[in-house]
Protein backbone atom coordinates (compact mmCIF):
# COMPACT_ATOMS: atom_id res chain seq x y z
CA UNK A 1 0.00 0.00 0.00
CA UNK A 2 1.80 3.29 -0.92
CA UNK A 3 1.70 5.99 1.95
CA UNK A 4 0.54 9.32 1.57
CA UNK A 5 3.95 11.03 2.45
CA UNK A 6 4.95 8.48 -0.48
CA UNK A 7 2.71 10.38 -2.95
CA UNK A 8 3.43 13.86 -2.36
CA UNK A 9 7.15 13.14 -2.51
CA UNK A 10 6.83 12.69 -5.98
CA UNK A 11 7.04 14.19 -9.30
CA UNK A 12 3.32 13.75 -10.94
CA UNK A 13 1.86 14.56 -14.19
CA UNK A 14 -1.58 14.18 -14.84
CA UNK A 15 -4.13 14.65 -17.94
CA UNK A 16 -6.79 12.29 -17.49
CA UNK A 17 -9.31 14.13 -16.54
CA UNK A 18 -12.45 12.91 -17.87
CA UNK A 19 -16.69 14.21 -18.00
CA UNK A 20 -18.40 12.84 -15.17
CA UNK A 21 -21.21 10.13 -16.19
CA UNK A 22 -24.87 11.01 -16.87
CA UNK A 23 -25.33 9.30 -13.39
CA UNK A 24 -22.66 11.37 -11.66
CA UNK A 25 -23.89 14.45 -12.95
CA UNK A 26 -27.44 13.41 -12.22
CA UNK A 27 -26.30 12.46 -8.27
CA UNK A 28 -23.99 16.49 -8.01
CA UNK A 29 -27.20 17.61 -9.43
CA UNK A 30 -29.39 16.63 -6.50
CA UNK A 31 -27.13 17.23 -3.94
CA UNK A 32 -25.31 20.41 -4.96
CA UNK A 33 -27.96 21.68 -6.64
CA UNK A 34 -31.43 20.55 -5.59
CA UNK A 35 -30.29 20.23 -1.75
CA UNK A 36 -28.36 23.46 -1.57
CA UNK A 37 -32.12 25.35 -2.67
CA UNK A 38 -30.60 26.56 -6.04
CA UNK A 39 -32.13 27.77 -9.17
CA UNK A 40 -29.65 27.36 -12.07
CA UNK A 41 -31.04 24.93 -13.99
CA UNK A 42 -34.37 23.31 -14.01
CA UNK A 43 -34.22 19.44 -14.66
CA UNK A 44 -31.11 17.21 -14.18
CA UNK A 45 -31.33 16.71 -17.90
CA UNK A 46 -30.93 20.28 -18.62
CA UNK A 47 -27.88 20.65 -16.28
CA UNK A 48 -26.41 17.08 -17.91
CA UNK A 49 -26.80 19.10 -21.35
CA UNK A 50 -25.20 22.09 -19.76
CA UNK A 51 -22.25 19.80 -18.55
CA UNK A 52 -21.64 18.46 -21.90
CA UNK A 53 -21.56 21.35 -24.23
CA UNK A 54 -19.78 23.56 -21.77
CA UNK A 55 -16.15 24.91 -21.91
CA UNK A 56 -13.12 22.58 -20.44
CA UNK A 57 -11.01 24.55 -19.51
CA UNK A 58 -7.18 23.83 -17.56
CA UNK A 59 -7.16 26.30 -14.10
CA UNK A 60 -4.35 28.09 -12.74
CA UNK A 61 -3.62 28.88 -9.35
CA UNK A 62 -4.01 32.57 -10.26
CA UNK A 63 -7.47 31.56 -11.46
CA UNK A 64 -8.72 29.91 -8.77
CA UNK A 65 -7.77 32.57 -6.68
CA UNK A 66 -10.93 34.27 -8.24
CA UNK A 67 -13.77 31.31 -7.76
CA UNK A 68 -15.66 31.87 -4.49
CA UNK A 69 -16.41 29.09 -2.51
CA UNK A 70 -12.73 27.04 -3.20
CA UNK A 71 -10.81 26.09 0.03
CA UNK A 72 -7.57 25.95 -1.53
CA UNK A 73 -6.57 23.86 1.21
CA UNK A 74 -2.23 23.76 1.33
CA UNK A 75 -2.24 19.57 2.86
CA UNK A 76 -3.61 16.07 2.95
CA UNK A 77 -4.06 17.11 6.88
CA UNK A 78 -5.79 20.76 6.33
CA UNK A 79 -7.70 19.38 3.75
CA UNK A 80 -9.14 15.99 6.44
CA UNK A 81 -9.68 18.94 8.83
CA UNK A 82 -11.93 20.47 5.89
CA UNK A 83 -14.35 17.30 5.00
CA UNK A 84 -14.58 16.71 8.63
CA UNK A 85 -17.07 19.31 8.48
CA UNK A 86 -19.29 18.10 5.37
CA UNK A 87 -22.28 16.30 5.87
CA UNK A 88 -20.78 13.53 3.78
CA UNK A 89 -17.90 12.80 6.36
CA UNK A 90 -17.48 10.07 7.17
CA UNK A 91 -19.81 7.78 5.23
CA UNK A 92 -19.28 9.00 1.75
CA UNK A 93 -15.70 10.82 1.97
CA UNK A 94 -13.29 9.70 4.58
CA UNK A 95 -9.56 9.36 5.16
CA UNK A 96 -9.86 6.73 3.06
CA UNK A 97 -11.49 8.68 -0.01
CA UNK A 98 -9.20 11.53 0.73
CA UNK A 99 -5.94 8.92 -0.09
CA UNK A 100 -7.67 7.21 -2.79
CA UNK A 101 -7.85 10.32 -4.78
CA UNK A 102 -4.04 11.03 -4.28
CA UNK A 103 -3.46 7.91 -5.38
CA UNK A 104 -5.93 8.13 -8.27
CA UNK A 105 -3.75 11.35 -9.41
CA UNK A 106 -0.75 9.61 -9.05
CA UNK A 107 -1.72 6.29 -10.67
CA UNK A 108 -3.39 8.22 -13.88
CA UNK A 109 -6.79 7.00 -12.85
CA UNK A 110 -9.32 9.04 -14.90
CA UNK A 111 -10.33 11.84 -12.73
CA UNK A 112 -14.10 13.36 -12.90
CA UNK A 113 -13.41 17.44 -13.89
CA UNK A 114 -14.91 19.68 -11.21
CA UNK A 115 -17.36 21.89 -12.19
CA UNK A 116 -17.10 25.82 -11.67
CA UNK A 117 -20.03 28.44 -12.47
CA UNK A 118 -19.33 31.49 -14.04
CA UNK A 119 -22.14 34.19 -14.71
CA UNK A 120 -22.39 37.21 -17.26
CA UNK A 121 -20.47 39.88 -15.24
CA UNK A 122 -16.88 36.87 -15.04
CA UNK A 123 -17.87 35.77 -11.49
CA UNK A 124 -17.25 32.46 -10.76
CA UNK A 125 -17.95 29.74 -8.08
CA UNK A 126 -16.81 26.18 -7.28
CA UNK A 127 -20.06 24.35 -8.00
CA UNK A 128 -18.76 20.58 -7.47
CA UNK A 129 -15.23 18.96 -7.01
CA UNK A 130 -13.10 21.41 -4.63
CA UNK A 131 -11.56 18.60 -3.01
CA UNK A 132 -10.23 17.32 -6.60
CA UNK A 133 -9.23 21.02 -7.12
CA UNK A 134 -7.52 21.05 -4.05
CA UNK A 135 -5.75 17.75 -4.19
CA UNK A 136 -4.97 18.67 -7.85
CA UNK A 137 -3.68 21.55 -6.73
CA UNK A 138 -1.59 20.52 -3.61
CA UNK A 139 0.28 17.67 -6.43
CA UNK A 140 1.13 20.57 -9.11
CA UNK A 141 -1.26 19.90 -11.15
CA UNK A 142 -3.92 22.39 -12.74
CA UNK A 143 -7.17 20.93 -13.13
CA UNK A 144 -9.00 20.84 -15.95
CA UNK A 145 -12.29 22.20 -14.76
CA UNK A 146 -15.86 22.38 -16.63
CA UNK A 147 -17.39 25.93 -16.80
CA UNK A 148 -20.98 26.42 -16.64
CA UNK A 149 -22.49 29.68 -17.90
CA UNK A 150 -25.04 31.06 -15.55
CA UNK A 151 -26.72 34.56 -15.38
CA UNK A 152 -26.01 35.33 -11.51
CA UNK A 153 -24.16 33.74 -9.24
Amino acid sequence: MIKLKEILLEDISFSNWKIPSDSDLEREFRVEHDMKDLNYFETPNEFIRAVKKAKKVKITRSVDNEIYGRSQTTSYEELLSLIKNYRSYPKYRNQKTLKAIYDGFKKGRPMDMPIVLKDKHGDMKIFSGNTRMDISFQLGINPTVIILEVDEI
